[in-house]
């Protein structure tokens, strides 16, 4: 997929501006809130006014990253509904890992009025947003977007940026274990590791403290696995019913699918989940030749050829069925499988 945008062009515009808005998608992953943690910290550096803002809280899988306490959300506004803490006059807003605006949910509204808003993004579906962008669909995170557009790089690292730098990239590569983990990514982060990472802490922090409720709906998840007569195909529905049954919550998703990544002979996996009374979020995932942007673009989503997802209203337990026969059966006319 070709590059949109220029990296000098980008980083002039960032250069410019005094008061800038950094934000990422909605449901927040590591790679987009540790590259806005490590812009963050970047930029200030430079004496600028920085602010981070999220539509959704913060993972506390994520919470220990440096500048982490910072990230203002509009989820944990006070129950009055104030206005969160940045200022009227914005010179530049910055999305990161967004492919359109509206994955950025309320936040647009903060941030509609920006002087310029910037797109920083890698997936092979993004458009340039209102006024400046840089999209490069080969990189494997934000992360490693960010160490390759940014002057001089090494002149702004120390361990903080360095740790923010690795989560972006380590969570965007499975832990390195995506095919989007190439020669570059392992040159970028030895280079890193010169700084003080410490990928036993860090691996630790983010995979090695799960809630209960993450291993019992992982339970619920694994027991409502089905297999198409191909074997080929895996889909999982889960229903409201599970997470209250289970007390499980959105971040207790995270994981889950990388675990049925692990059924033999999978090239396909369909999680279909309700996220409230009224919406489900559709995520796919291939480990062959599958193009899942394309079976997420039939529902209106996106993403990574090989990782990509959507919402749709309505509930699982009604249209999930048809979800998943409509992409078993876009997978046979394609021939795919």
């Amino acid at each position: 997929m070709p590059i949109k945008g220029k990296p000098d062009a980008v980083w002039k515009q960032i250069m410019e501006a005094e008061t800038i808005v950094l934000t990422t998608h909605v449901r927040p992953d590591g790679d987009g809130i540790a590259a806005e943690l490590a812009l963050s910290r970047i930029l200030k550096s430079l004496e600028k006014k920085v602010y981070v803002l999220n539509q959704d809280r913060t993972p506390d899988m994520y919470r220990w990253l440096p500048g982490g306490e910072e990230i203002l959300t509009l989820e944990e506004r006070p129950s009055t509904g104030e206005r969160p803490l940045i200022p009227n006059s914005i010179d530049l807003a910055i999305l990161l890992d967004c492919s359109s605006m509206d994955r950025i949910g309320e936040v647009y509204t903060y941030l509609g009025k920006a002087k310029r808003i910037m797109s920083l993004d890698h997936h092979e579906q993004s458009e340039c947003l209102v006024h400046d962008c840089f999209i490069d669909p080969d990189v494997s995170s934000i992360g490693e977007l960010l160490y390759s557009i940014i002057p001089n790089i090494h002149e702004y690292l120390d361990k903080d940026v360095a740790t923010c730098l690795y989560v972006s990239i380590l969570t965007d590569t499975g832990s390195f274990a995506f095919s989007n983990t190439t020669k570059r990514v392992f040159e970028i982060v030895s280079s890193l590791m010169d700084y003080g990472v410490e990928p036993d802490f860090t691996h630790r922090m983010i995979y090695n403290r799960r809630s209960i409720q993450h291993f019992r709906l992982l339970g619920k998840a694994l027991e409502r696995m089905k297999i198409d007569e191909t074997g080929q195909i895996v889909h999982v529905i889960l229903p409201l019913s599970v997470y209250r049954e289970t007390g499980a919550d959105n971040e207790d998703n995270e994981g889950i699918i990388e675990v049925i990544r692990g059924v033999k002979d999978c090239k396909l996996i369909i999680m279909l989940r309700q996220l409230d009374e009224e919406r489900l979020k559709g995520s796919l995932r291939s480990t062959d030749s599958i193009n899942c942007v394309h079976l997420a673009r039939i529902f209106g989503g996106g993403g990574h050829f090989k990782a990509s997802g959507f919402v749709a209203t309505g509930t699982v337990n009604e249209i999930g069925p048809y979800i998943v026969q409509r992409i078993l059966a876009e997978v046979r006319e394609m021939r795919w499988i």
